[in-house]
């Protein structure tokens, strides 16, 4: 049996007899996976007026921070896509970056955050039609 993956924050379930010797190292990335999806904190520096927070099954990404500290300097308003649309996610975000900071899943509602505020967010994972 093939390893699957958790639905939220990608974390891989080894298929029985799979990874004999090796399961260590899936392990700890797990573990490092947990870590950041708890407590993490990504200062995410934002240019221009696009950004994908995406979170990869089996690997550290972007997208598992539970925090994120919004800087750099984009051109206007950042619209941050979080992907995959069918994830449900729970974000703190504090918005530092001089620019509206609006977040959006799929097709249905985002949510926009000043420049200067902090607030959590909640993406919902339904797909096409998700929404923050």
């Amino acid at each position: 049996m093939a390893s699957t993956y958790t639905d939220n924050i990608g974390l891989e379930k080894p298929g029985t007899g799979e990874q004999s010797g090796t399961w260590g190292t899936t392990t700890n990335t797990n573990f490092d996976i947990i870590d950041r999806a708890i407590n993490g904190v990504l200062a995410l520096s934002l240019t221009g007026t696009t950004t994908t927070l995406t979170t990869s099954d089996g690997s550290l990404s972007d997208g598992g921070y539970k925090v994120l500290v919004l800087g750099g300097s984009p051109s206007g308003t950042n619209t941050l896509t979080i992907s995959p649309n069918d994830q449900d996610k729970l974000y703190l975000v504090k918005n530092a970056s001089g620019q509206t900071a609006t977040f959006t899943q799929g097709s249905g509602g985002n949510v926009s955050i000043l420049n200067g505020e902090t607030a959590w967010i909640f993406a919902d994972g339904a797909g096409s039609g998700a929404e923050v």
